[in-house]
């Protein structure tokens, strides 16, 4: 039999994808011999205190892995196989993580060796099917490094707004001081607000730096005015958001699984005038600049790599892991859902602004989510909606 795969129907071997693959199931195997869970393992094997499952698992696809890596198995063949062990490992690791809370108070314990498992698990079956489709060893390295930077993109962003509130205390102290009134944000309502508003002037900062790393003009902001097309797609946004978030959160009820608010709602219960004020900051900041960030840099970035719909799919990605620190929990199954909730959500925003290429539309989309989710604490808090 001639050498397996040494050239295929889409061109040469390539070696960048299996070898990653290998390695990244290699670490989900190691993981597996790490603790998973504080409670016994399913099936217990002396020496084992993570998972026999996610050993036998990690070790069928770095197996497959390296048999790829050395053309002796078709990648029509072996990438399907080494993605489908991945995938069932990362899936596992969730179900032991769900297991001893799904209909109960229980907060699990995780130990190390089930998030690497997890992680590195999900990486290898993304990895699986860029061997899949055969993708050369340039662009592979290409789209790893798209990625990697989108997530630096995204984290920068973040990171801006705490750099922006660092800087604005200063200012808004020393006014407050000047006019005689607390600028401490956990007992005043607005000294948070104009804080959490300066904040995000950090995150618009960072994009000021990154349209001049890359010398981008303005032209490559998509804003224009919202056409009647657009205006239907808002709407339609804003309905199709809402029926989401409502399906999920059924879902979640249904299992039983815990979530996480973040600190401005739990805020918010407590002092219900300062869901009013984010209602109008949703429009006028959060959402205009969240927007901007991850969809006009981060998922606009992500274009040059990958097609637009996996651009989509990754930012949200992106999205959802930059907001970690805002909904970390004790409970880190709390968390988890929650971040998952985030990542549906803006793969539907993502959606839009790839649609429509205006960056108005997903603004007032996100927008209107987020004042509506205000108003609904407001309305939880208090009973009864605002009056003037």
């Amino acid at each position: 039999m001639a050498a397996v795969d040494a050239v295929d129907a889409r061109g040469p071997r390539t070696t960048a994808a299996p070898t990653t693959g290998l390695v990244l199931a290699g670490i989900a195997l190691v993981a597996s011999l790490f603790p998973w869970t504080g409670g016994t393992p399913v099936i217990a094997v002396p020496g084992v205190e993570g998972s026999v499952v996610g050993l036998v698992l990690g070790a069928g696809a770095a197996l497959t892995f390296s048999l790829r890596r050395h053309g002796t198995v078709d990648r029509r063949i072996g990438a399907p196989v080494a993605g489908f062990l991945s995938g069932a490992l990362f899936g596992y690791a969730l179900y032991q993580l769900m297991r001893p809370a799904i209909g109960t108070d229980a907060v699990p314990e995780v130990g190390i060796g089930l998030p690497v498992a997890a992680i590195a698990g999900l990486g290898a079956a993304t990895v699986a099917i860029a061997d899949y489709d055969a993708i050369t060893d340039d662009a592979f390295w290409g789209k790893t490094k798209g990625f990697a930077v989108a997530l630096v993109l995204g984290g920068g962003a973040f990171a801006g707004l705490f750099v922006g509130q660092v800087v604005a205390l200063i200012p808004v102290s020393v006014g407050g001081a000047l006019l005689g009134v607390s600028v401490d944000p956990r007992t005043s309502t607005v000294a948070l607000t104009v804080l959490t508003a300066f904040s995000y002037l950090g995150s618009v900062g960072f994009v000021a730096l990154y349209f001049f790393g890359r010398d981008l003009s303005l032209d490559y902001l998509d804003v224009s005015m919202p056409s009647a097309r657009d205006v239907l797609v808002t709407v339609g946004g804003l309905f199709a958001l809402l029926l989401l978030l409502g399906g999920i959160t059924t879902l979640v009820q249904q299992l039983g699984l815990p979530s996480s608010d973040s600190q401005i709602q739990q805020r918010a219960m407590e002092n219900p005038t300062l869901a009013l004020y984010f209602v109008a900051l949703s429009f006028l900041v959060i959402a205009p600049v969240e927007e901007l960030a991850y969809r006009n840099v981060v998922q606009k970035y992500l274009y040059e790599y990958f097609t637009k719909r996996s651009a989509v799919v990754l930012g949200a990605a992106v999205f959802a892991a930059v907001h970690f620190s805002q909904y970390q929990n004790a409970n880190p199954l709390a968390t988890l859902t929650t971040l998952t909730v985030i990542f549906f959500l803006s793969l539907l925003l993502g959606y839009v602004y790839y649609r429509t290429e205006n960056l108005v539309v997903p603004i007032l989309v996100h927008g209107a989510f987020n004042a509506l989710q205000f108003l609904a604490v407001y309305l939880q808090a208090t009973g009864h909606l605002p009056t003037a």
